[in-house]
């Protein structure tokens, strides 16, 4: 959905220089009045909602808990710098996916073209009307994908495409890397494992298990105007650097319930059950995953946004009886 997908689904960016050519603002500054209340209604008494580095600590087992940002930003150098002590002296570095995890996804793209493409049976120009199509082209087109091509993506995967600006999508063409990767590769440099929290398919078994129909209203909510996508995600990183991660999925909700031709409640049930995919059902996956582990000095880095709130990682390690103490970033 429009910002939704800029905001929570940012999953698979990184880059360099072209991060300078987004000239988003942060939309923070621009919340009317009812906004601004609706967002402080749901922000209130959030649990875990500041703070990138958190640690926990139950009898011997100590959780260093950073929360990332799988954009690149010159401003992680200090913060990898600031954890290289950290991370020396971790007996293990949990992440959500791996440098193995990231090479079954890329083997599974080139191998298997029904992951992202439709084989078989009607294009998306055939499930959509003609005025539909038209914006989505143009969109598409924005972004350096050609129309016939845009045609035959499984629309569940053209959504989350659709939500990043261009100068984001040419990010991920240079080859540059967000915090996760960063934290990975200091991490190779003291000579720590490190491990995945889930398998390489679980977004592709989250997505695209949906029907086709849910899939196609998604995509059509998902085709956001250049300048609204930029915006969305400048906002995602001032967000960030703020340790404000409580707040992103909520200024996300409030501002795009106002972009979208879609009742309240119904705008409200389908985000909720966007979040329940995303991060609630990993995050829960996710504990028993860490609660498996034999080690008990381990560093997890996931993206912010699986930190806050009742289904947080960090509010769950407390209900099982971790103390949580927050950390400089």
């Amino acid at each position: 959905m429009r910002a939704i997908t800029a905001l929570c689904l940012s999953l698979f960016l990184c880059g360099t220089s072209a991060w300078a050519a987004c000239t988003g603002v942060d939309l923070r500054d621009q919340l009317s009045a009812s906004q601004s209340s609706d967002l402080q209604s749901r922000l209130k008494d959030q649990a875990f909602r500041h703070g990138n580095h958190w640690v926990a600590t139950k009898e011997d087992v100590r959780l260093n808990i950073i929360g990332t940002l799988h954009l690149d930003d010159p401003r992680h150098d200090a913060i990898v710098k600031q954890l290289k002590p950290v991370l020396q002296g971790a007996d293990l570095l949990l992440v959500e996916a791996t440098e193995a995890e990231e090479r079954a996804l890329e083997n599974a793209m080139a191998l298997q073209p029904d992951v992202m493409f439709i084989q078989t049976g009607p294009s998306l120009i055939d499930m959509m009307s003609a005025e539909e199509w038209a914006a989505l082209s143009e969109a598409a087109q924005a972004r350096g994908i050609p129309s016939f091509m845009a045609a035959k993506f499984q629309p569940w995967y053209l959504s989350l495409v659709l939500g990043l600006p261009p100068c984001v999508m040419q990010q991920m063409a240079q080859g540059g890397r967000g915090l996760d990767h960063r934290i990975m590769a200091e991490a190779k440099k003291a000579g720590v494992p490190t491990a995945a929290l889930e398998p390489w398919d679980t977004l592709f078994e989250i997505f695209g298990n949906d029907p086709i129909e849910d899939q196609i209203e998604m995509l059509k909510l998902s085709v956001m105007p250049v300048k609204a996508a930029e915006d969305a995600v400048a906002t995602l990183v001032a967000q960030y650097f703020d340790e404000d991660h409580g707040a992103v999925m909520d200024t996300s909700r409030v501002i795009t319930k106002a972009q979208v031709d879609m009742a309240p409640v119904a705008f409200d049930t389908a985000f909720d059950a966007l979040l329940d995919n995303l991060l609630v059902a990993r995050n829960l996956a996710w504990m028993d995953v860490i609660a498996a582990q034999k080690d008990t000095r381990i560093v997890i880095a996931v993206g912010a946004g699986h930190l806050s709130g009742p289904h947080g990682i960090l509010k769950m390690l407390q209900n099982v009886g971790y103390k949580m103490e927050r950390q400089p970033f």
